[in-house]
């Protein structure tokens, strides 16, 4: 349910930006209540493991209180999201189209990751396995959209100010990735 919740969250940010009717409230809300499940969830498992004597349980508990963690990063690197696409609004200004399709693309990315981790009949091996290649994608695509950036900045497409609420965008998706490995690994081991 959480990890839904920040895919959403994920989801919804670039189409706040492009005007599909999500806005930076409501994405914020959605964080809110990330948040509050995953308090609830760090609750439970608190008082659980105080009771849990063998080791094995002990360690599903800890591998569920790391994952709660890292699905309440995503959303709130979401949010980040939103909040740098919400400024380029106020602020009226705009990515060109191939800063746009970037995003998109790493959001697509992102994603198609979240799909595998919610999938609940896979193996665990193939999920981790997967999930280890999307996240290879998003670091590499990180690193080429950079790039590309840079090379708007030379060329005169690309204002400071857009390219360092584009670079922010970047690193967001790009622990996205990171904590998305981390929930993947949490399940194979």
């Amino acid at each position: 349910y959480m990890l839904a919740l920040a895919r959403n969250n994920v989801s919804n940010a670039l189409g706040m930006y492009l005007g599909n009717g999500v806005t930076y409230d409501a994405i914020h809300e959605q964080e809110r209540l990330v948040d509050k499940v995953n308090k609830e969830i760090t609750a439970y498992i608190t008082k659980a493991m105080i009771h849990e004597n063998n080791e094995e349980g002990a360690h599903a508990f800890t591998e569920y209180f790391s994952m709660a963690s890292d699905i309440e990063r995503i959303s709130d690197h979401a949010l980040n999201i939103a909040g740098y696409l919400k400024t380029l609004k106020e602020k009226d200004l705009h990515f060109s189209e191939i800063a746009i399709e970037e995003i998109g693309l790493m959001q697509k990315t992102c994603n198609d990751m979240f799909d595998v981790l919610l999938h609940e009949e896979q193996k665990y091996d193939i999920m981790y396995e997967t999930v280890s290649v999307y996240e290879q994608q998003i670091d590499d695509m990180t690193k080429e959209y950079r790039n590309n950036m840079f090379e708007r900045i030379r060329s005169g497409s690309c204002s400071d100010e857009t390219s360092v609420l584009f670079s922010q965008i970047l690193t967001d998706f790009e622990r996205i990735g990171d904590h998305a490995l981390n929930i993947a690994e949490e399940y194979y081991y």
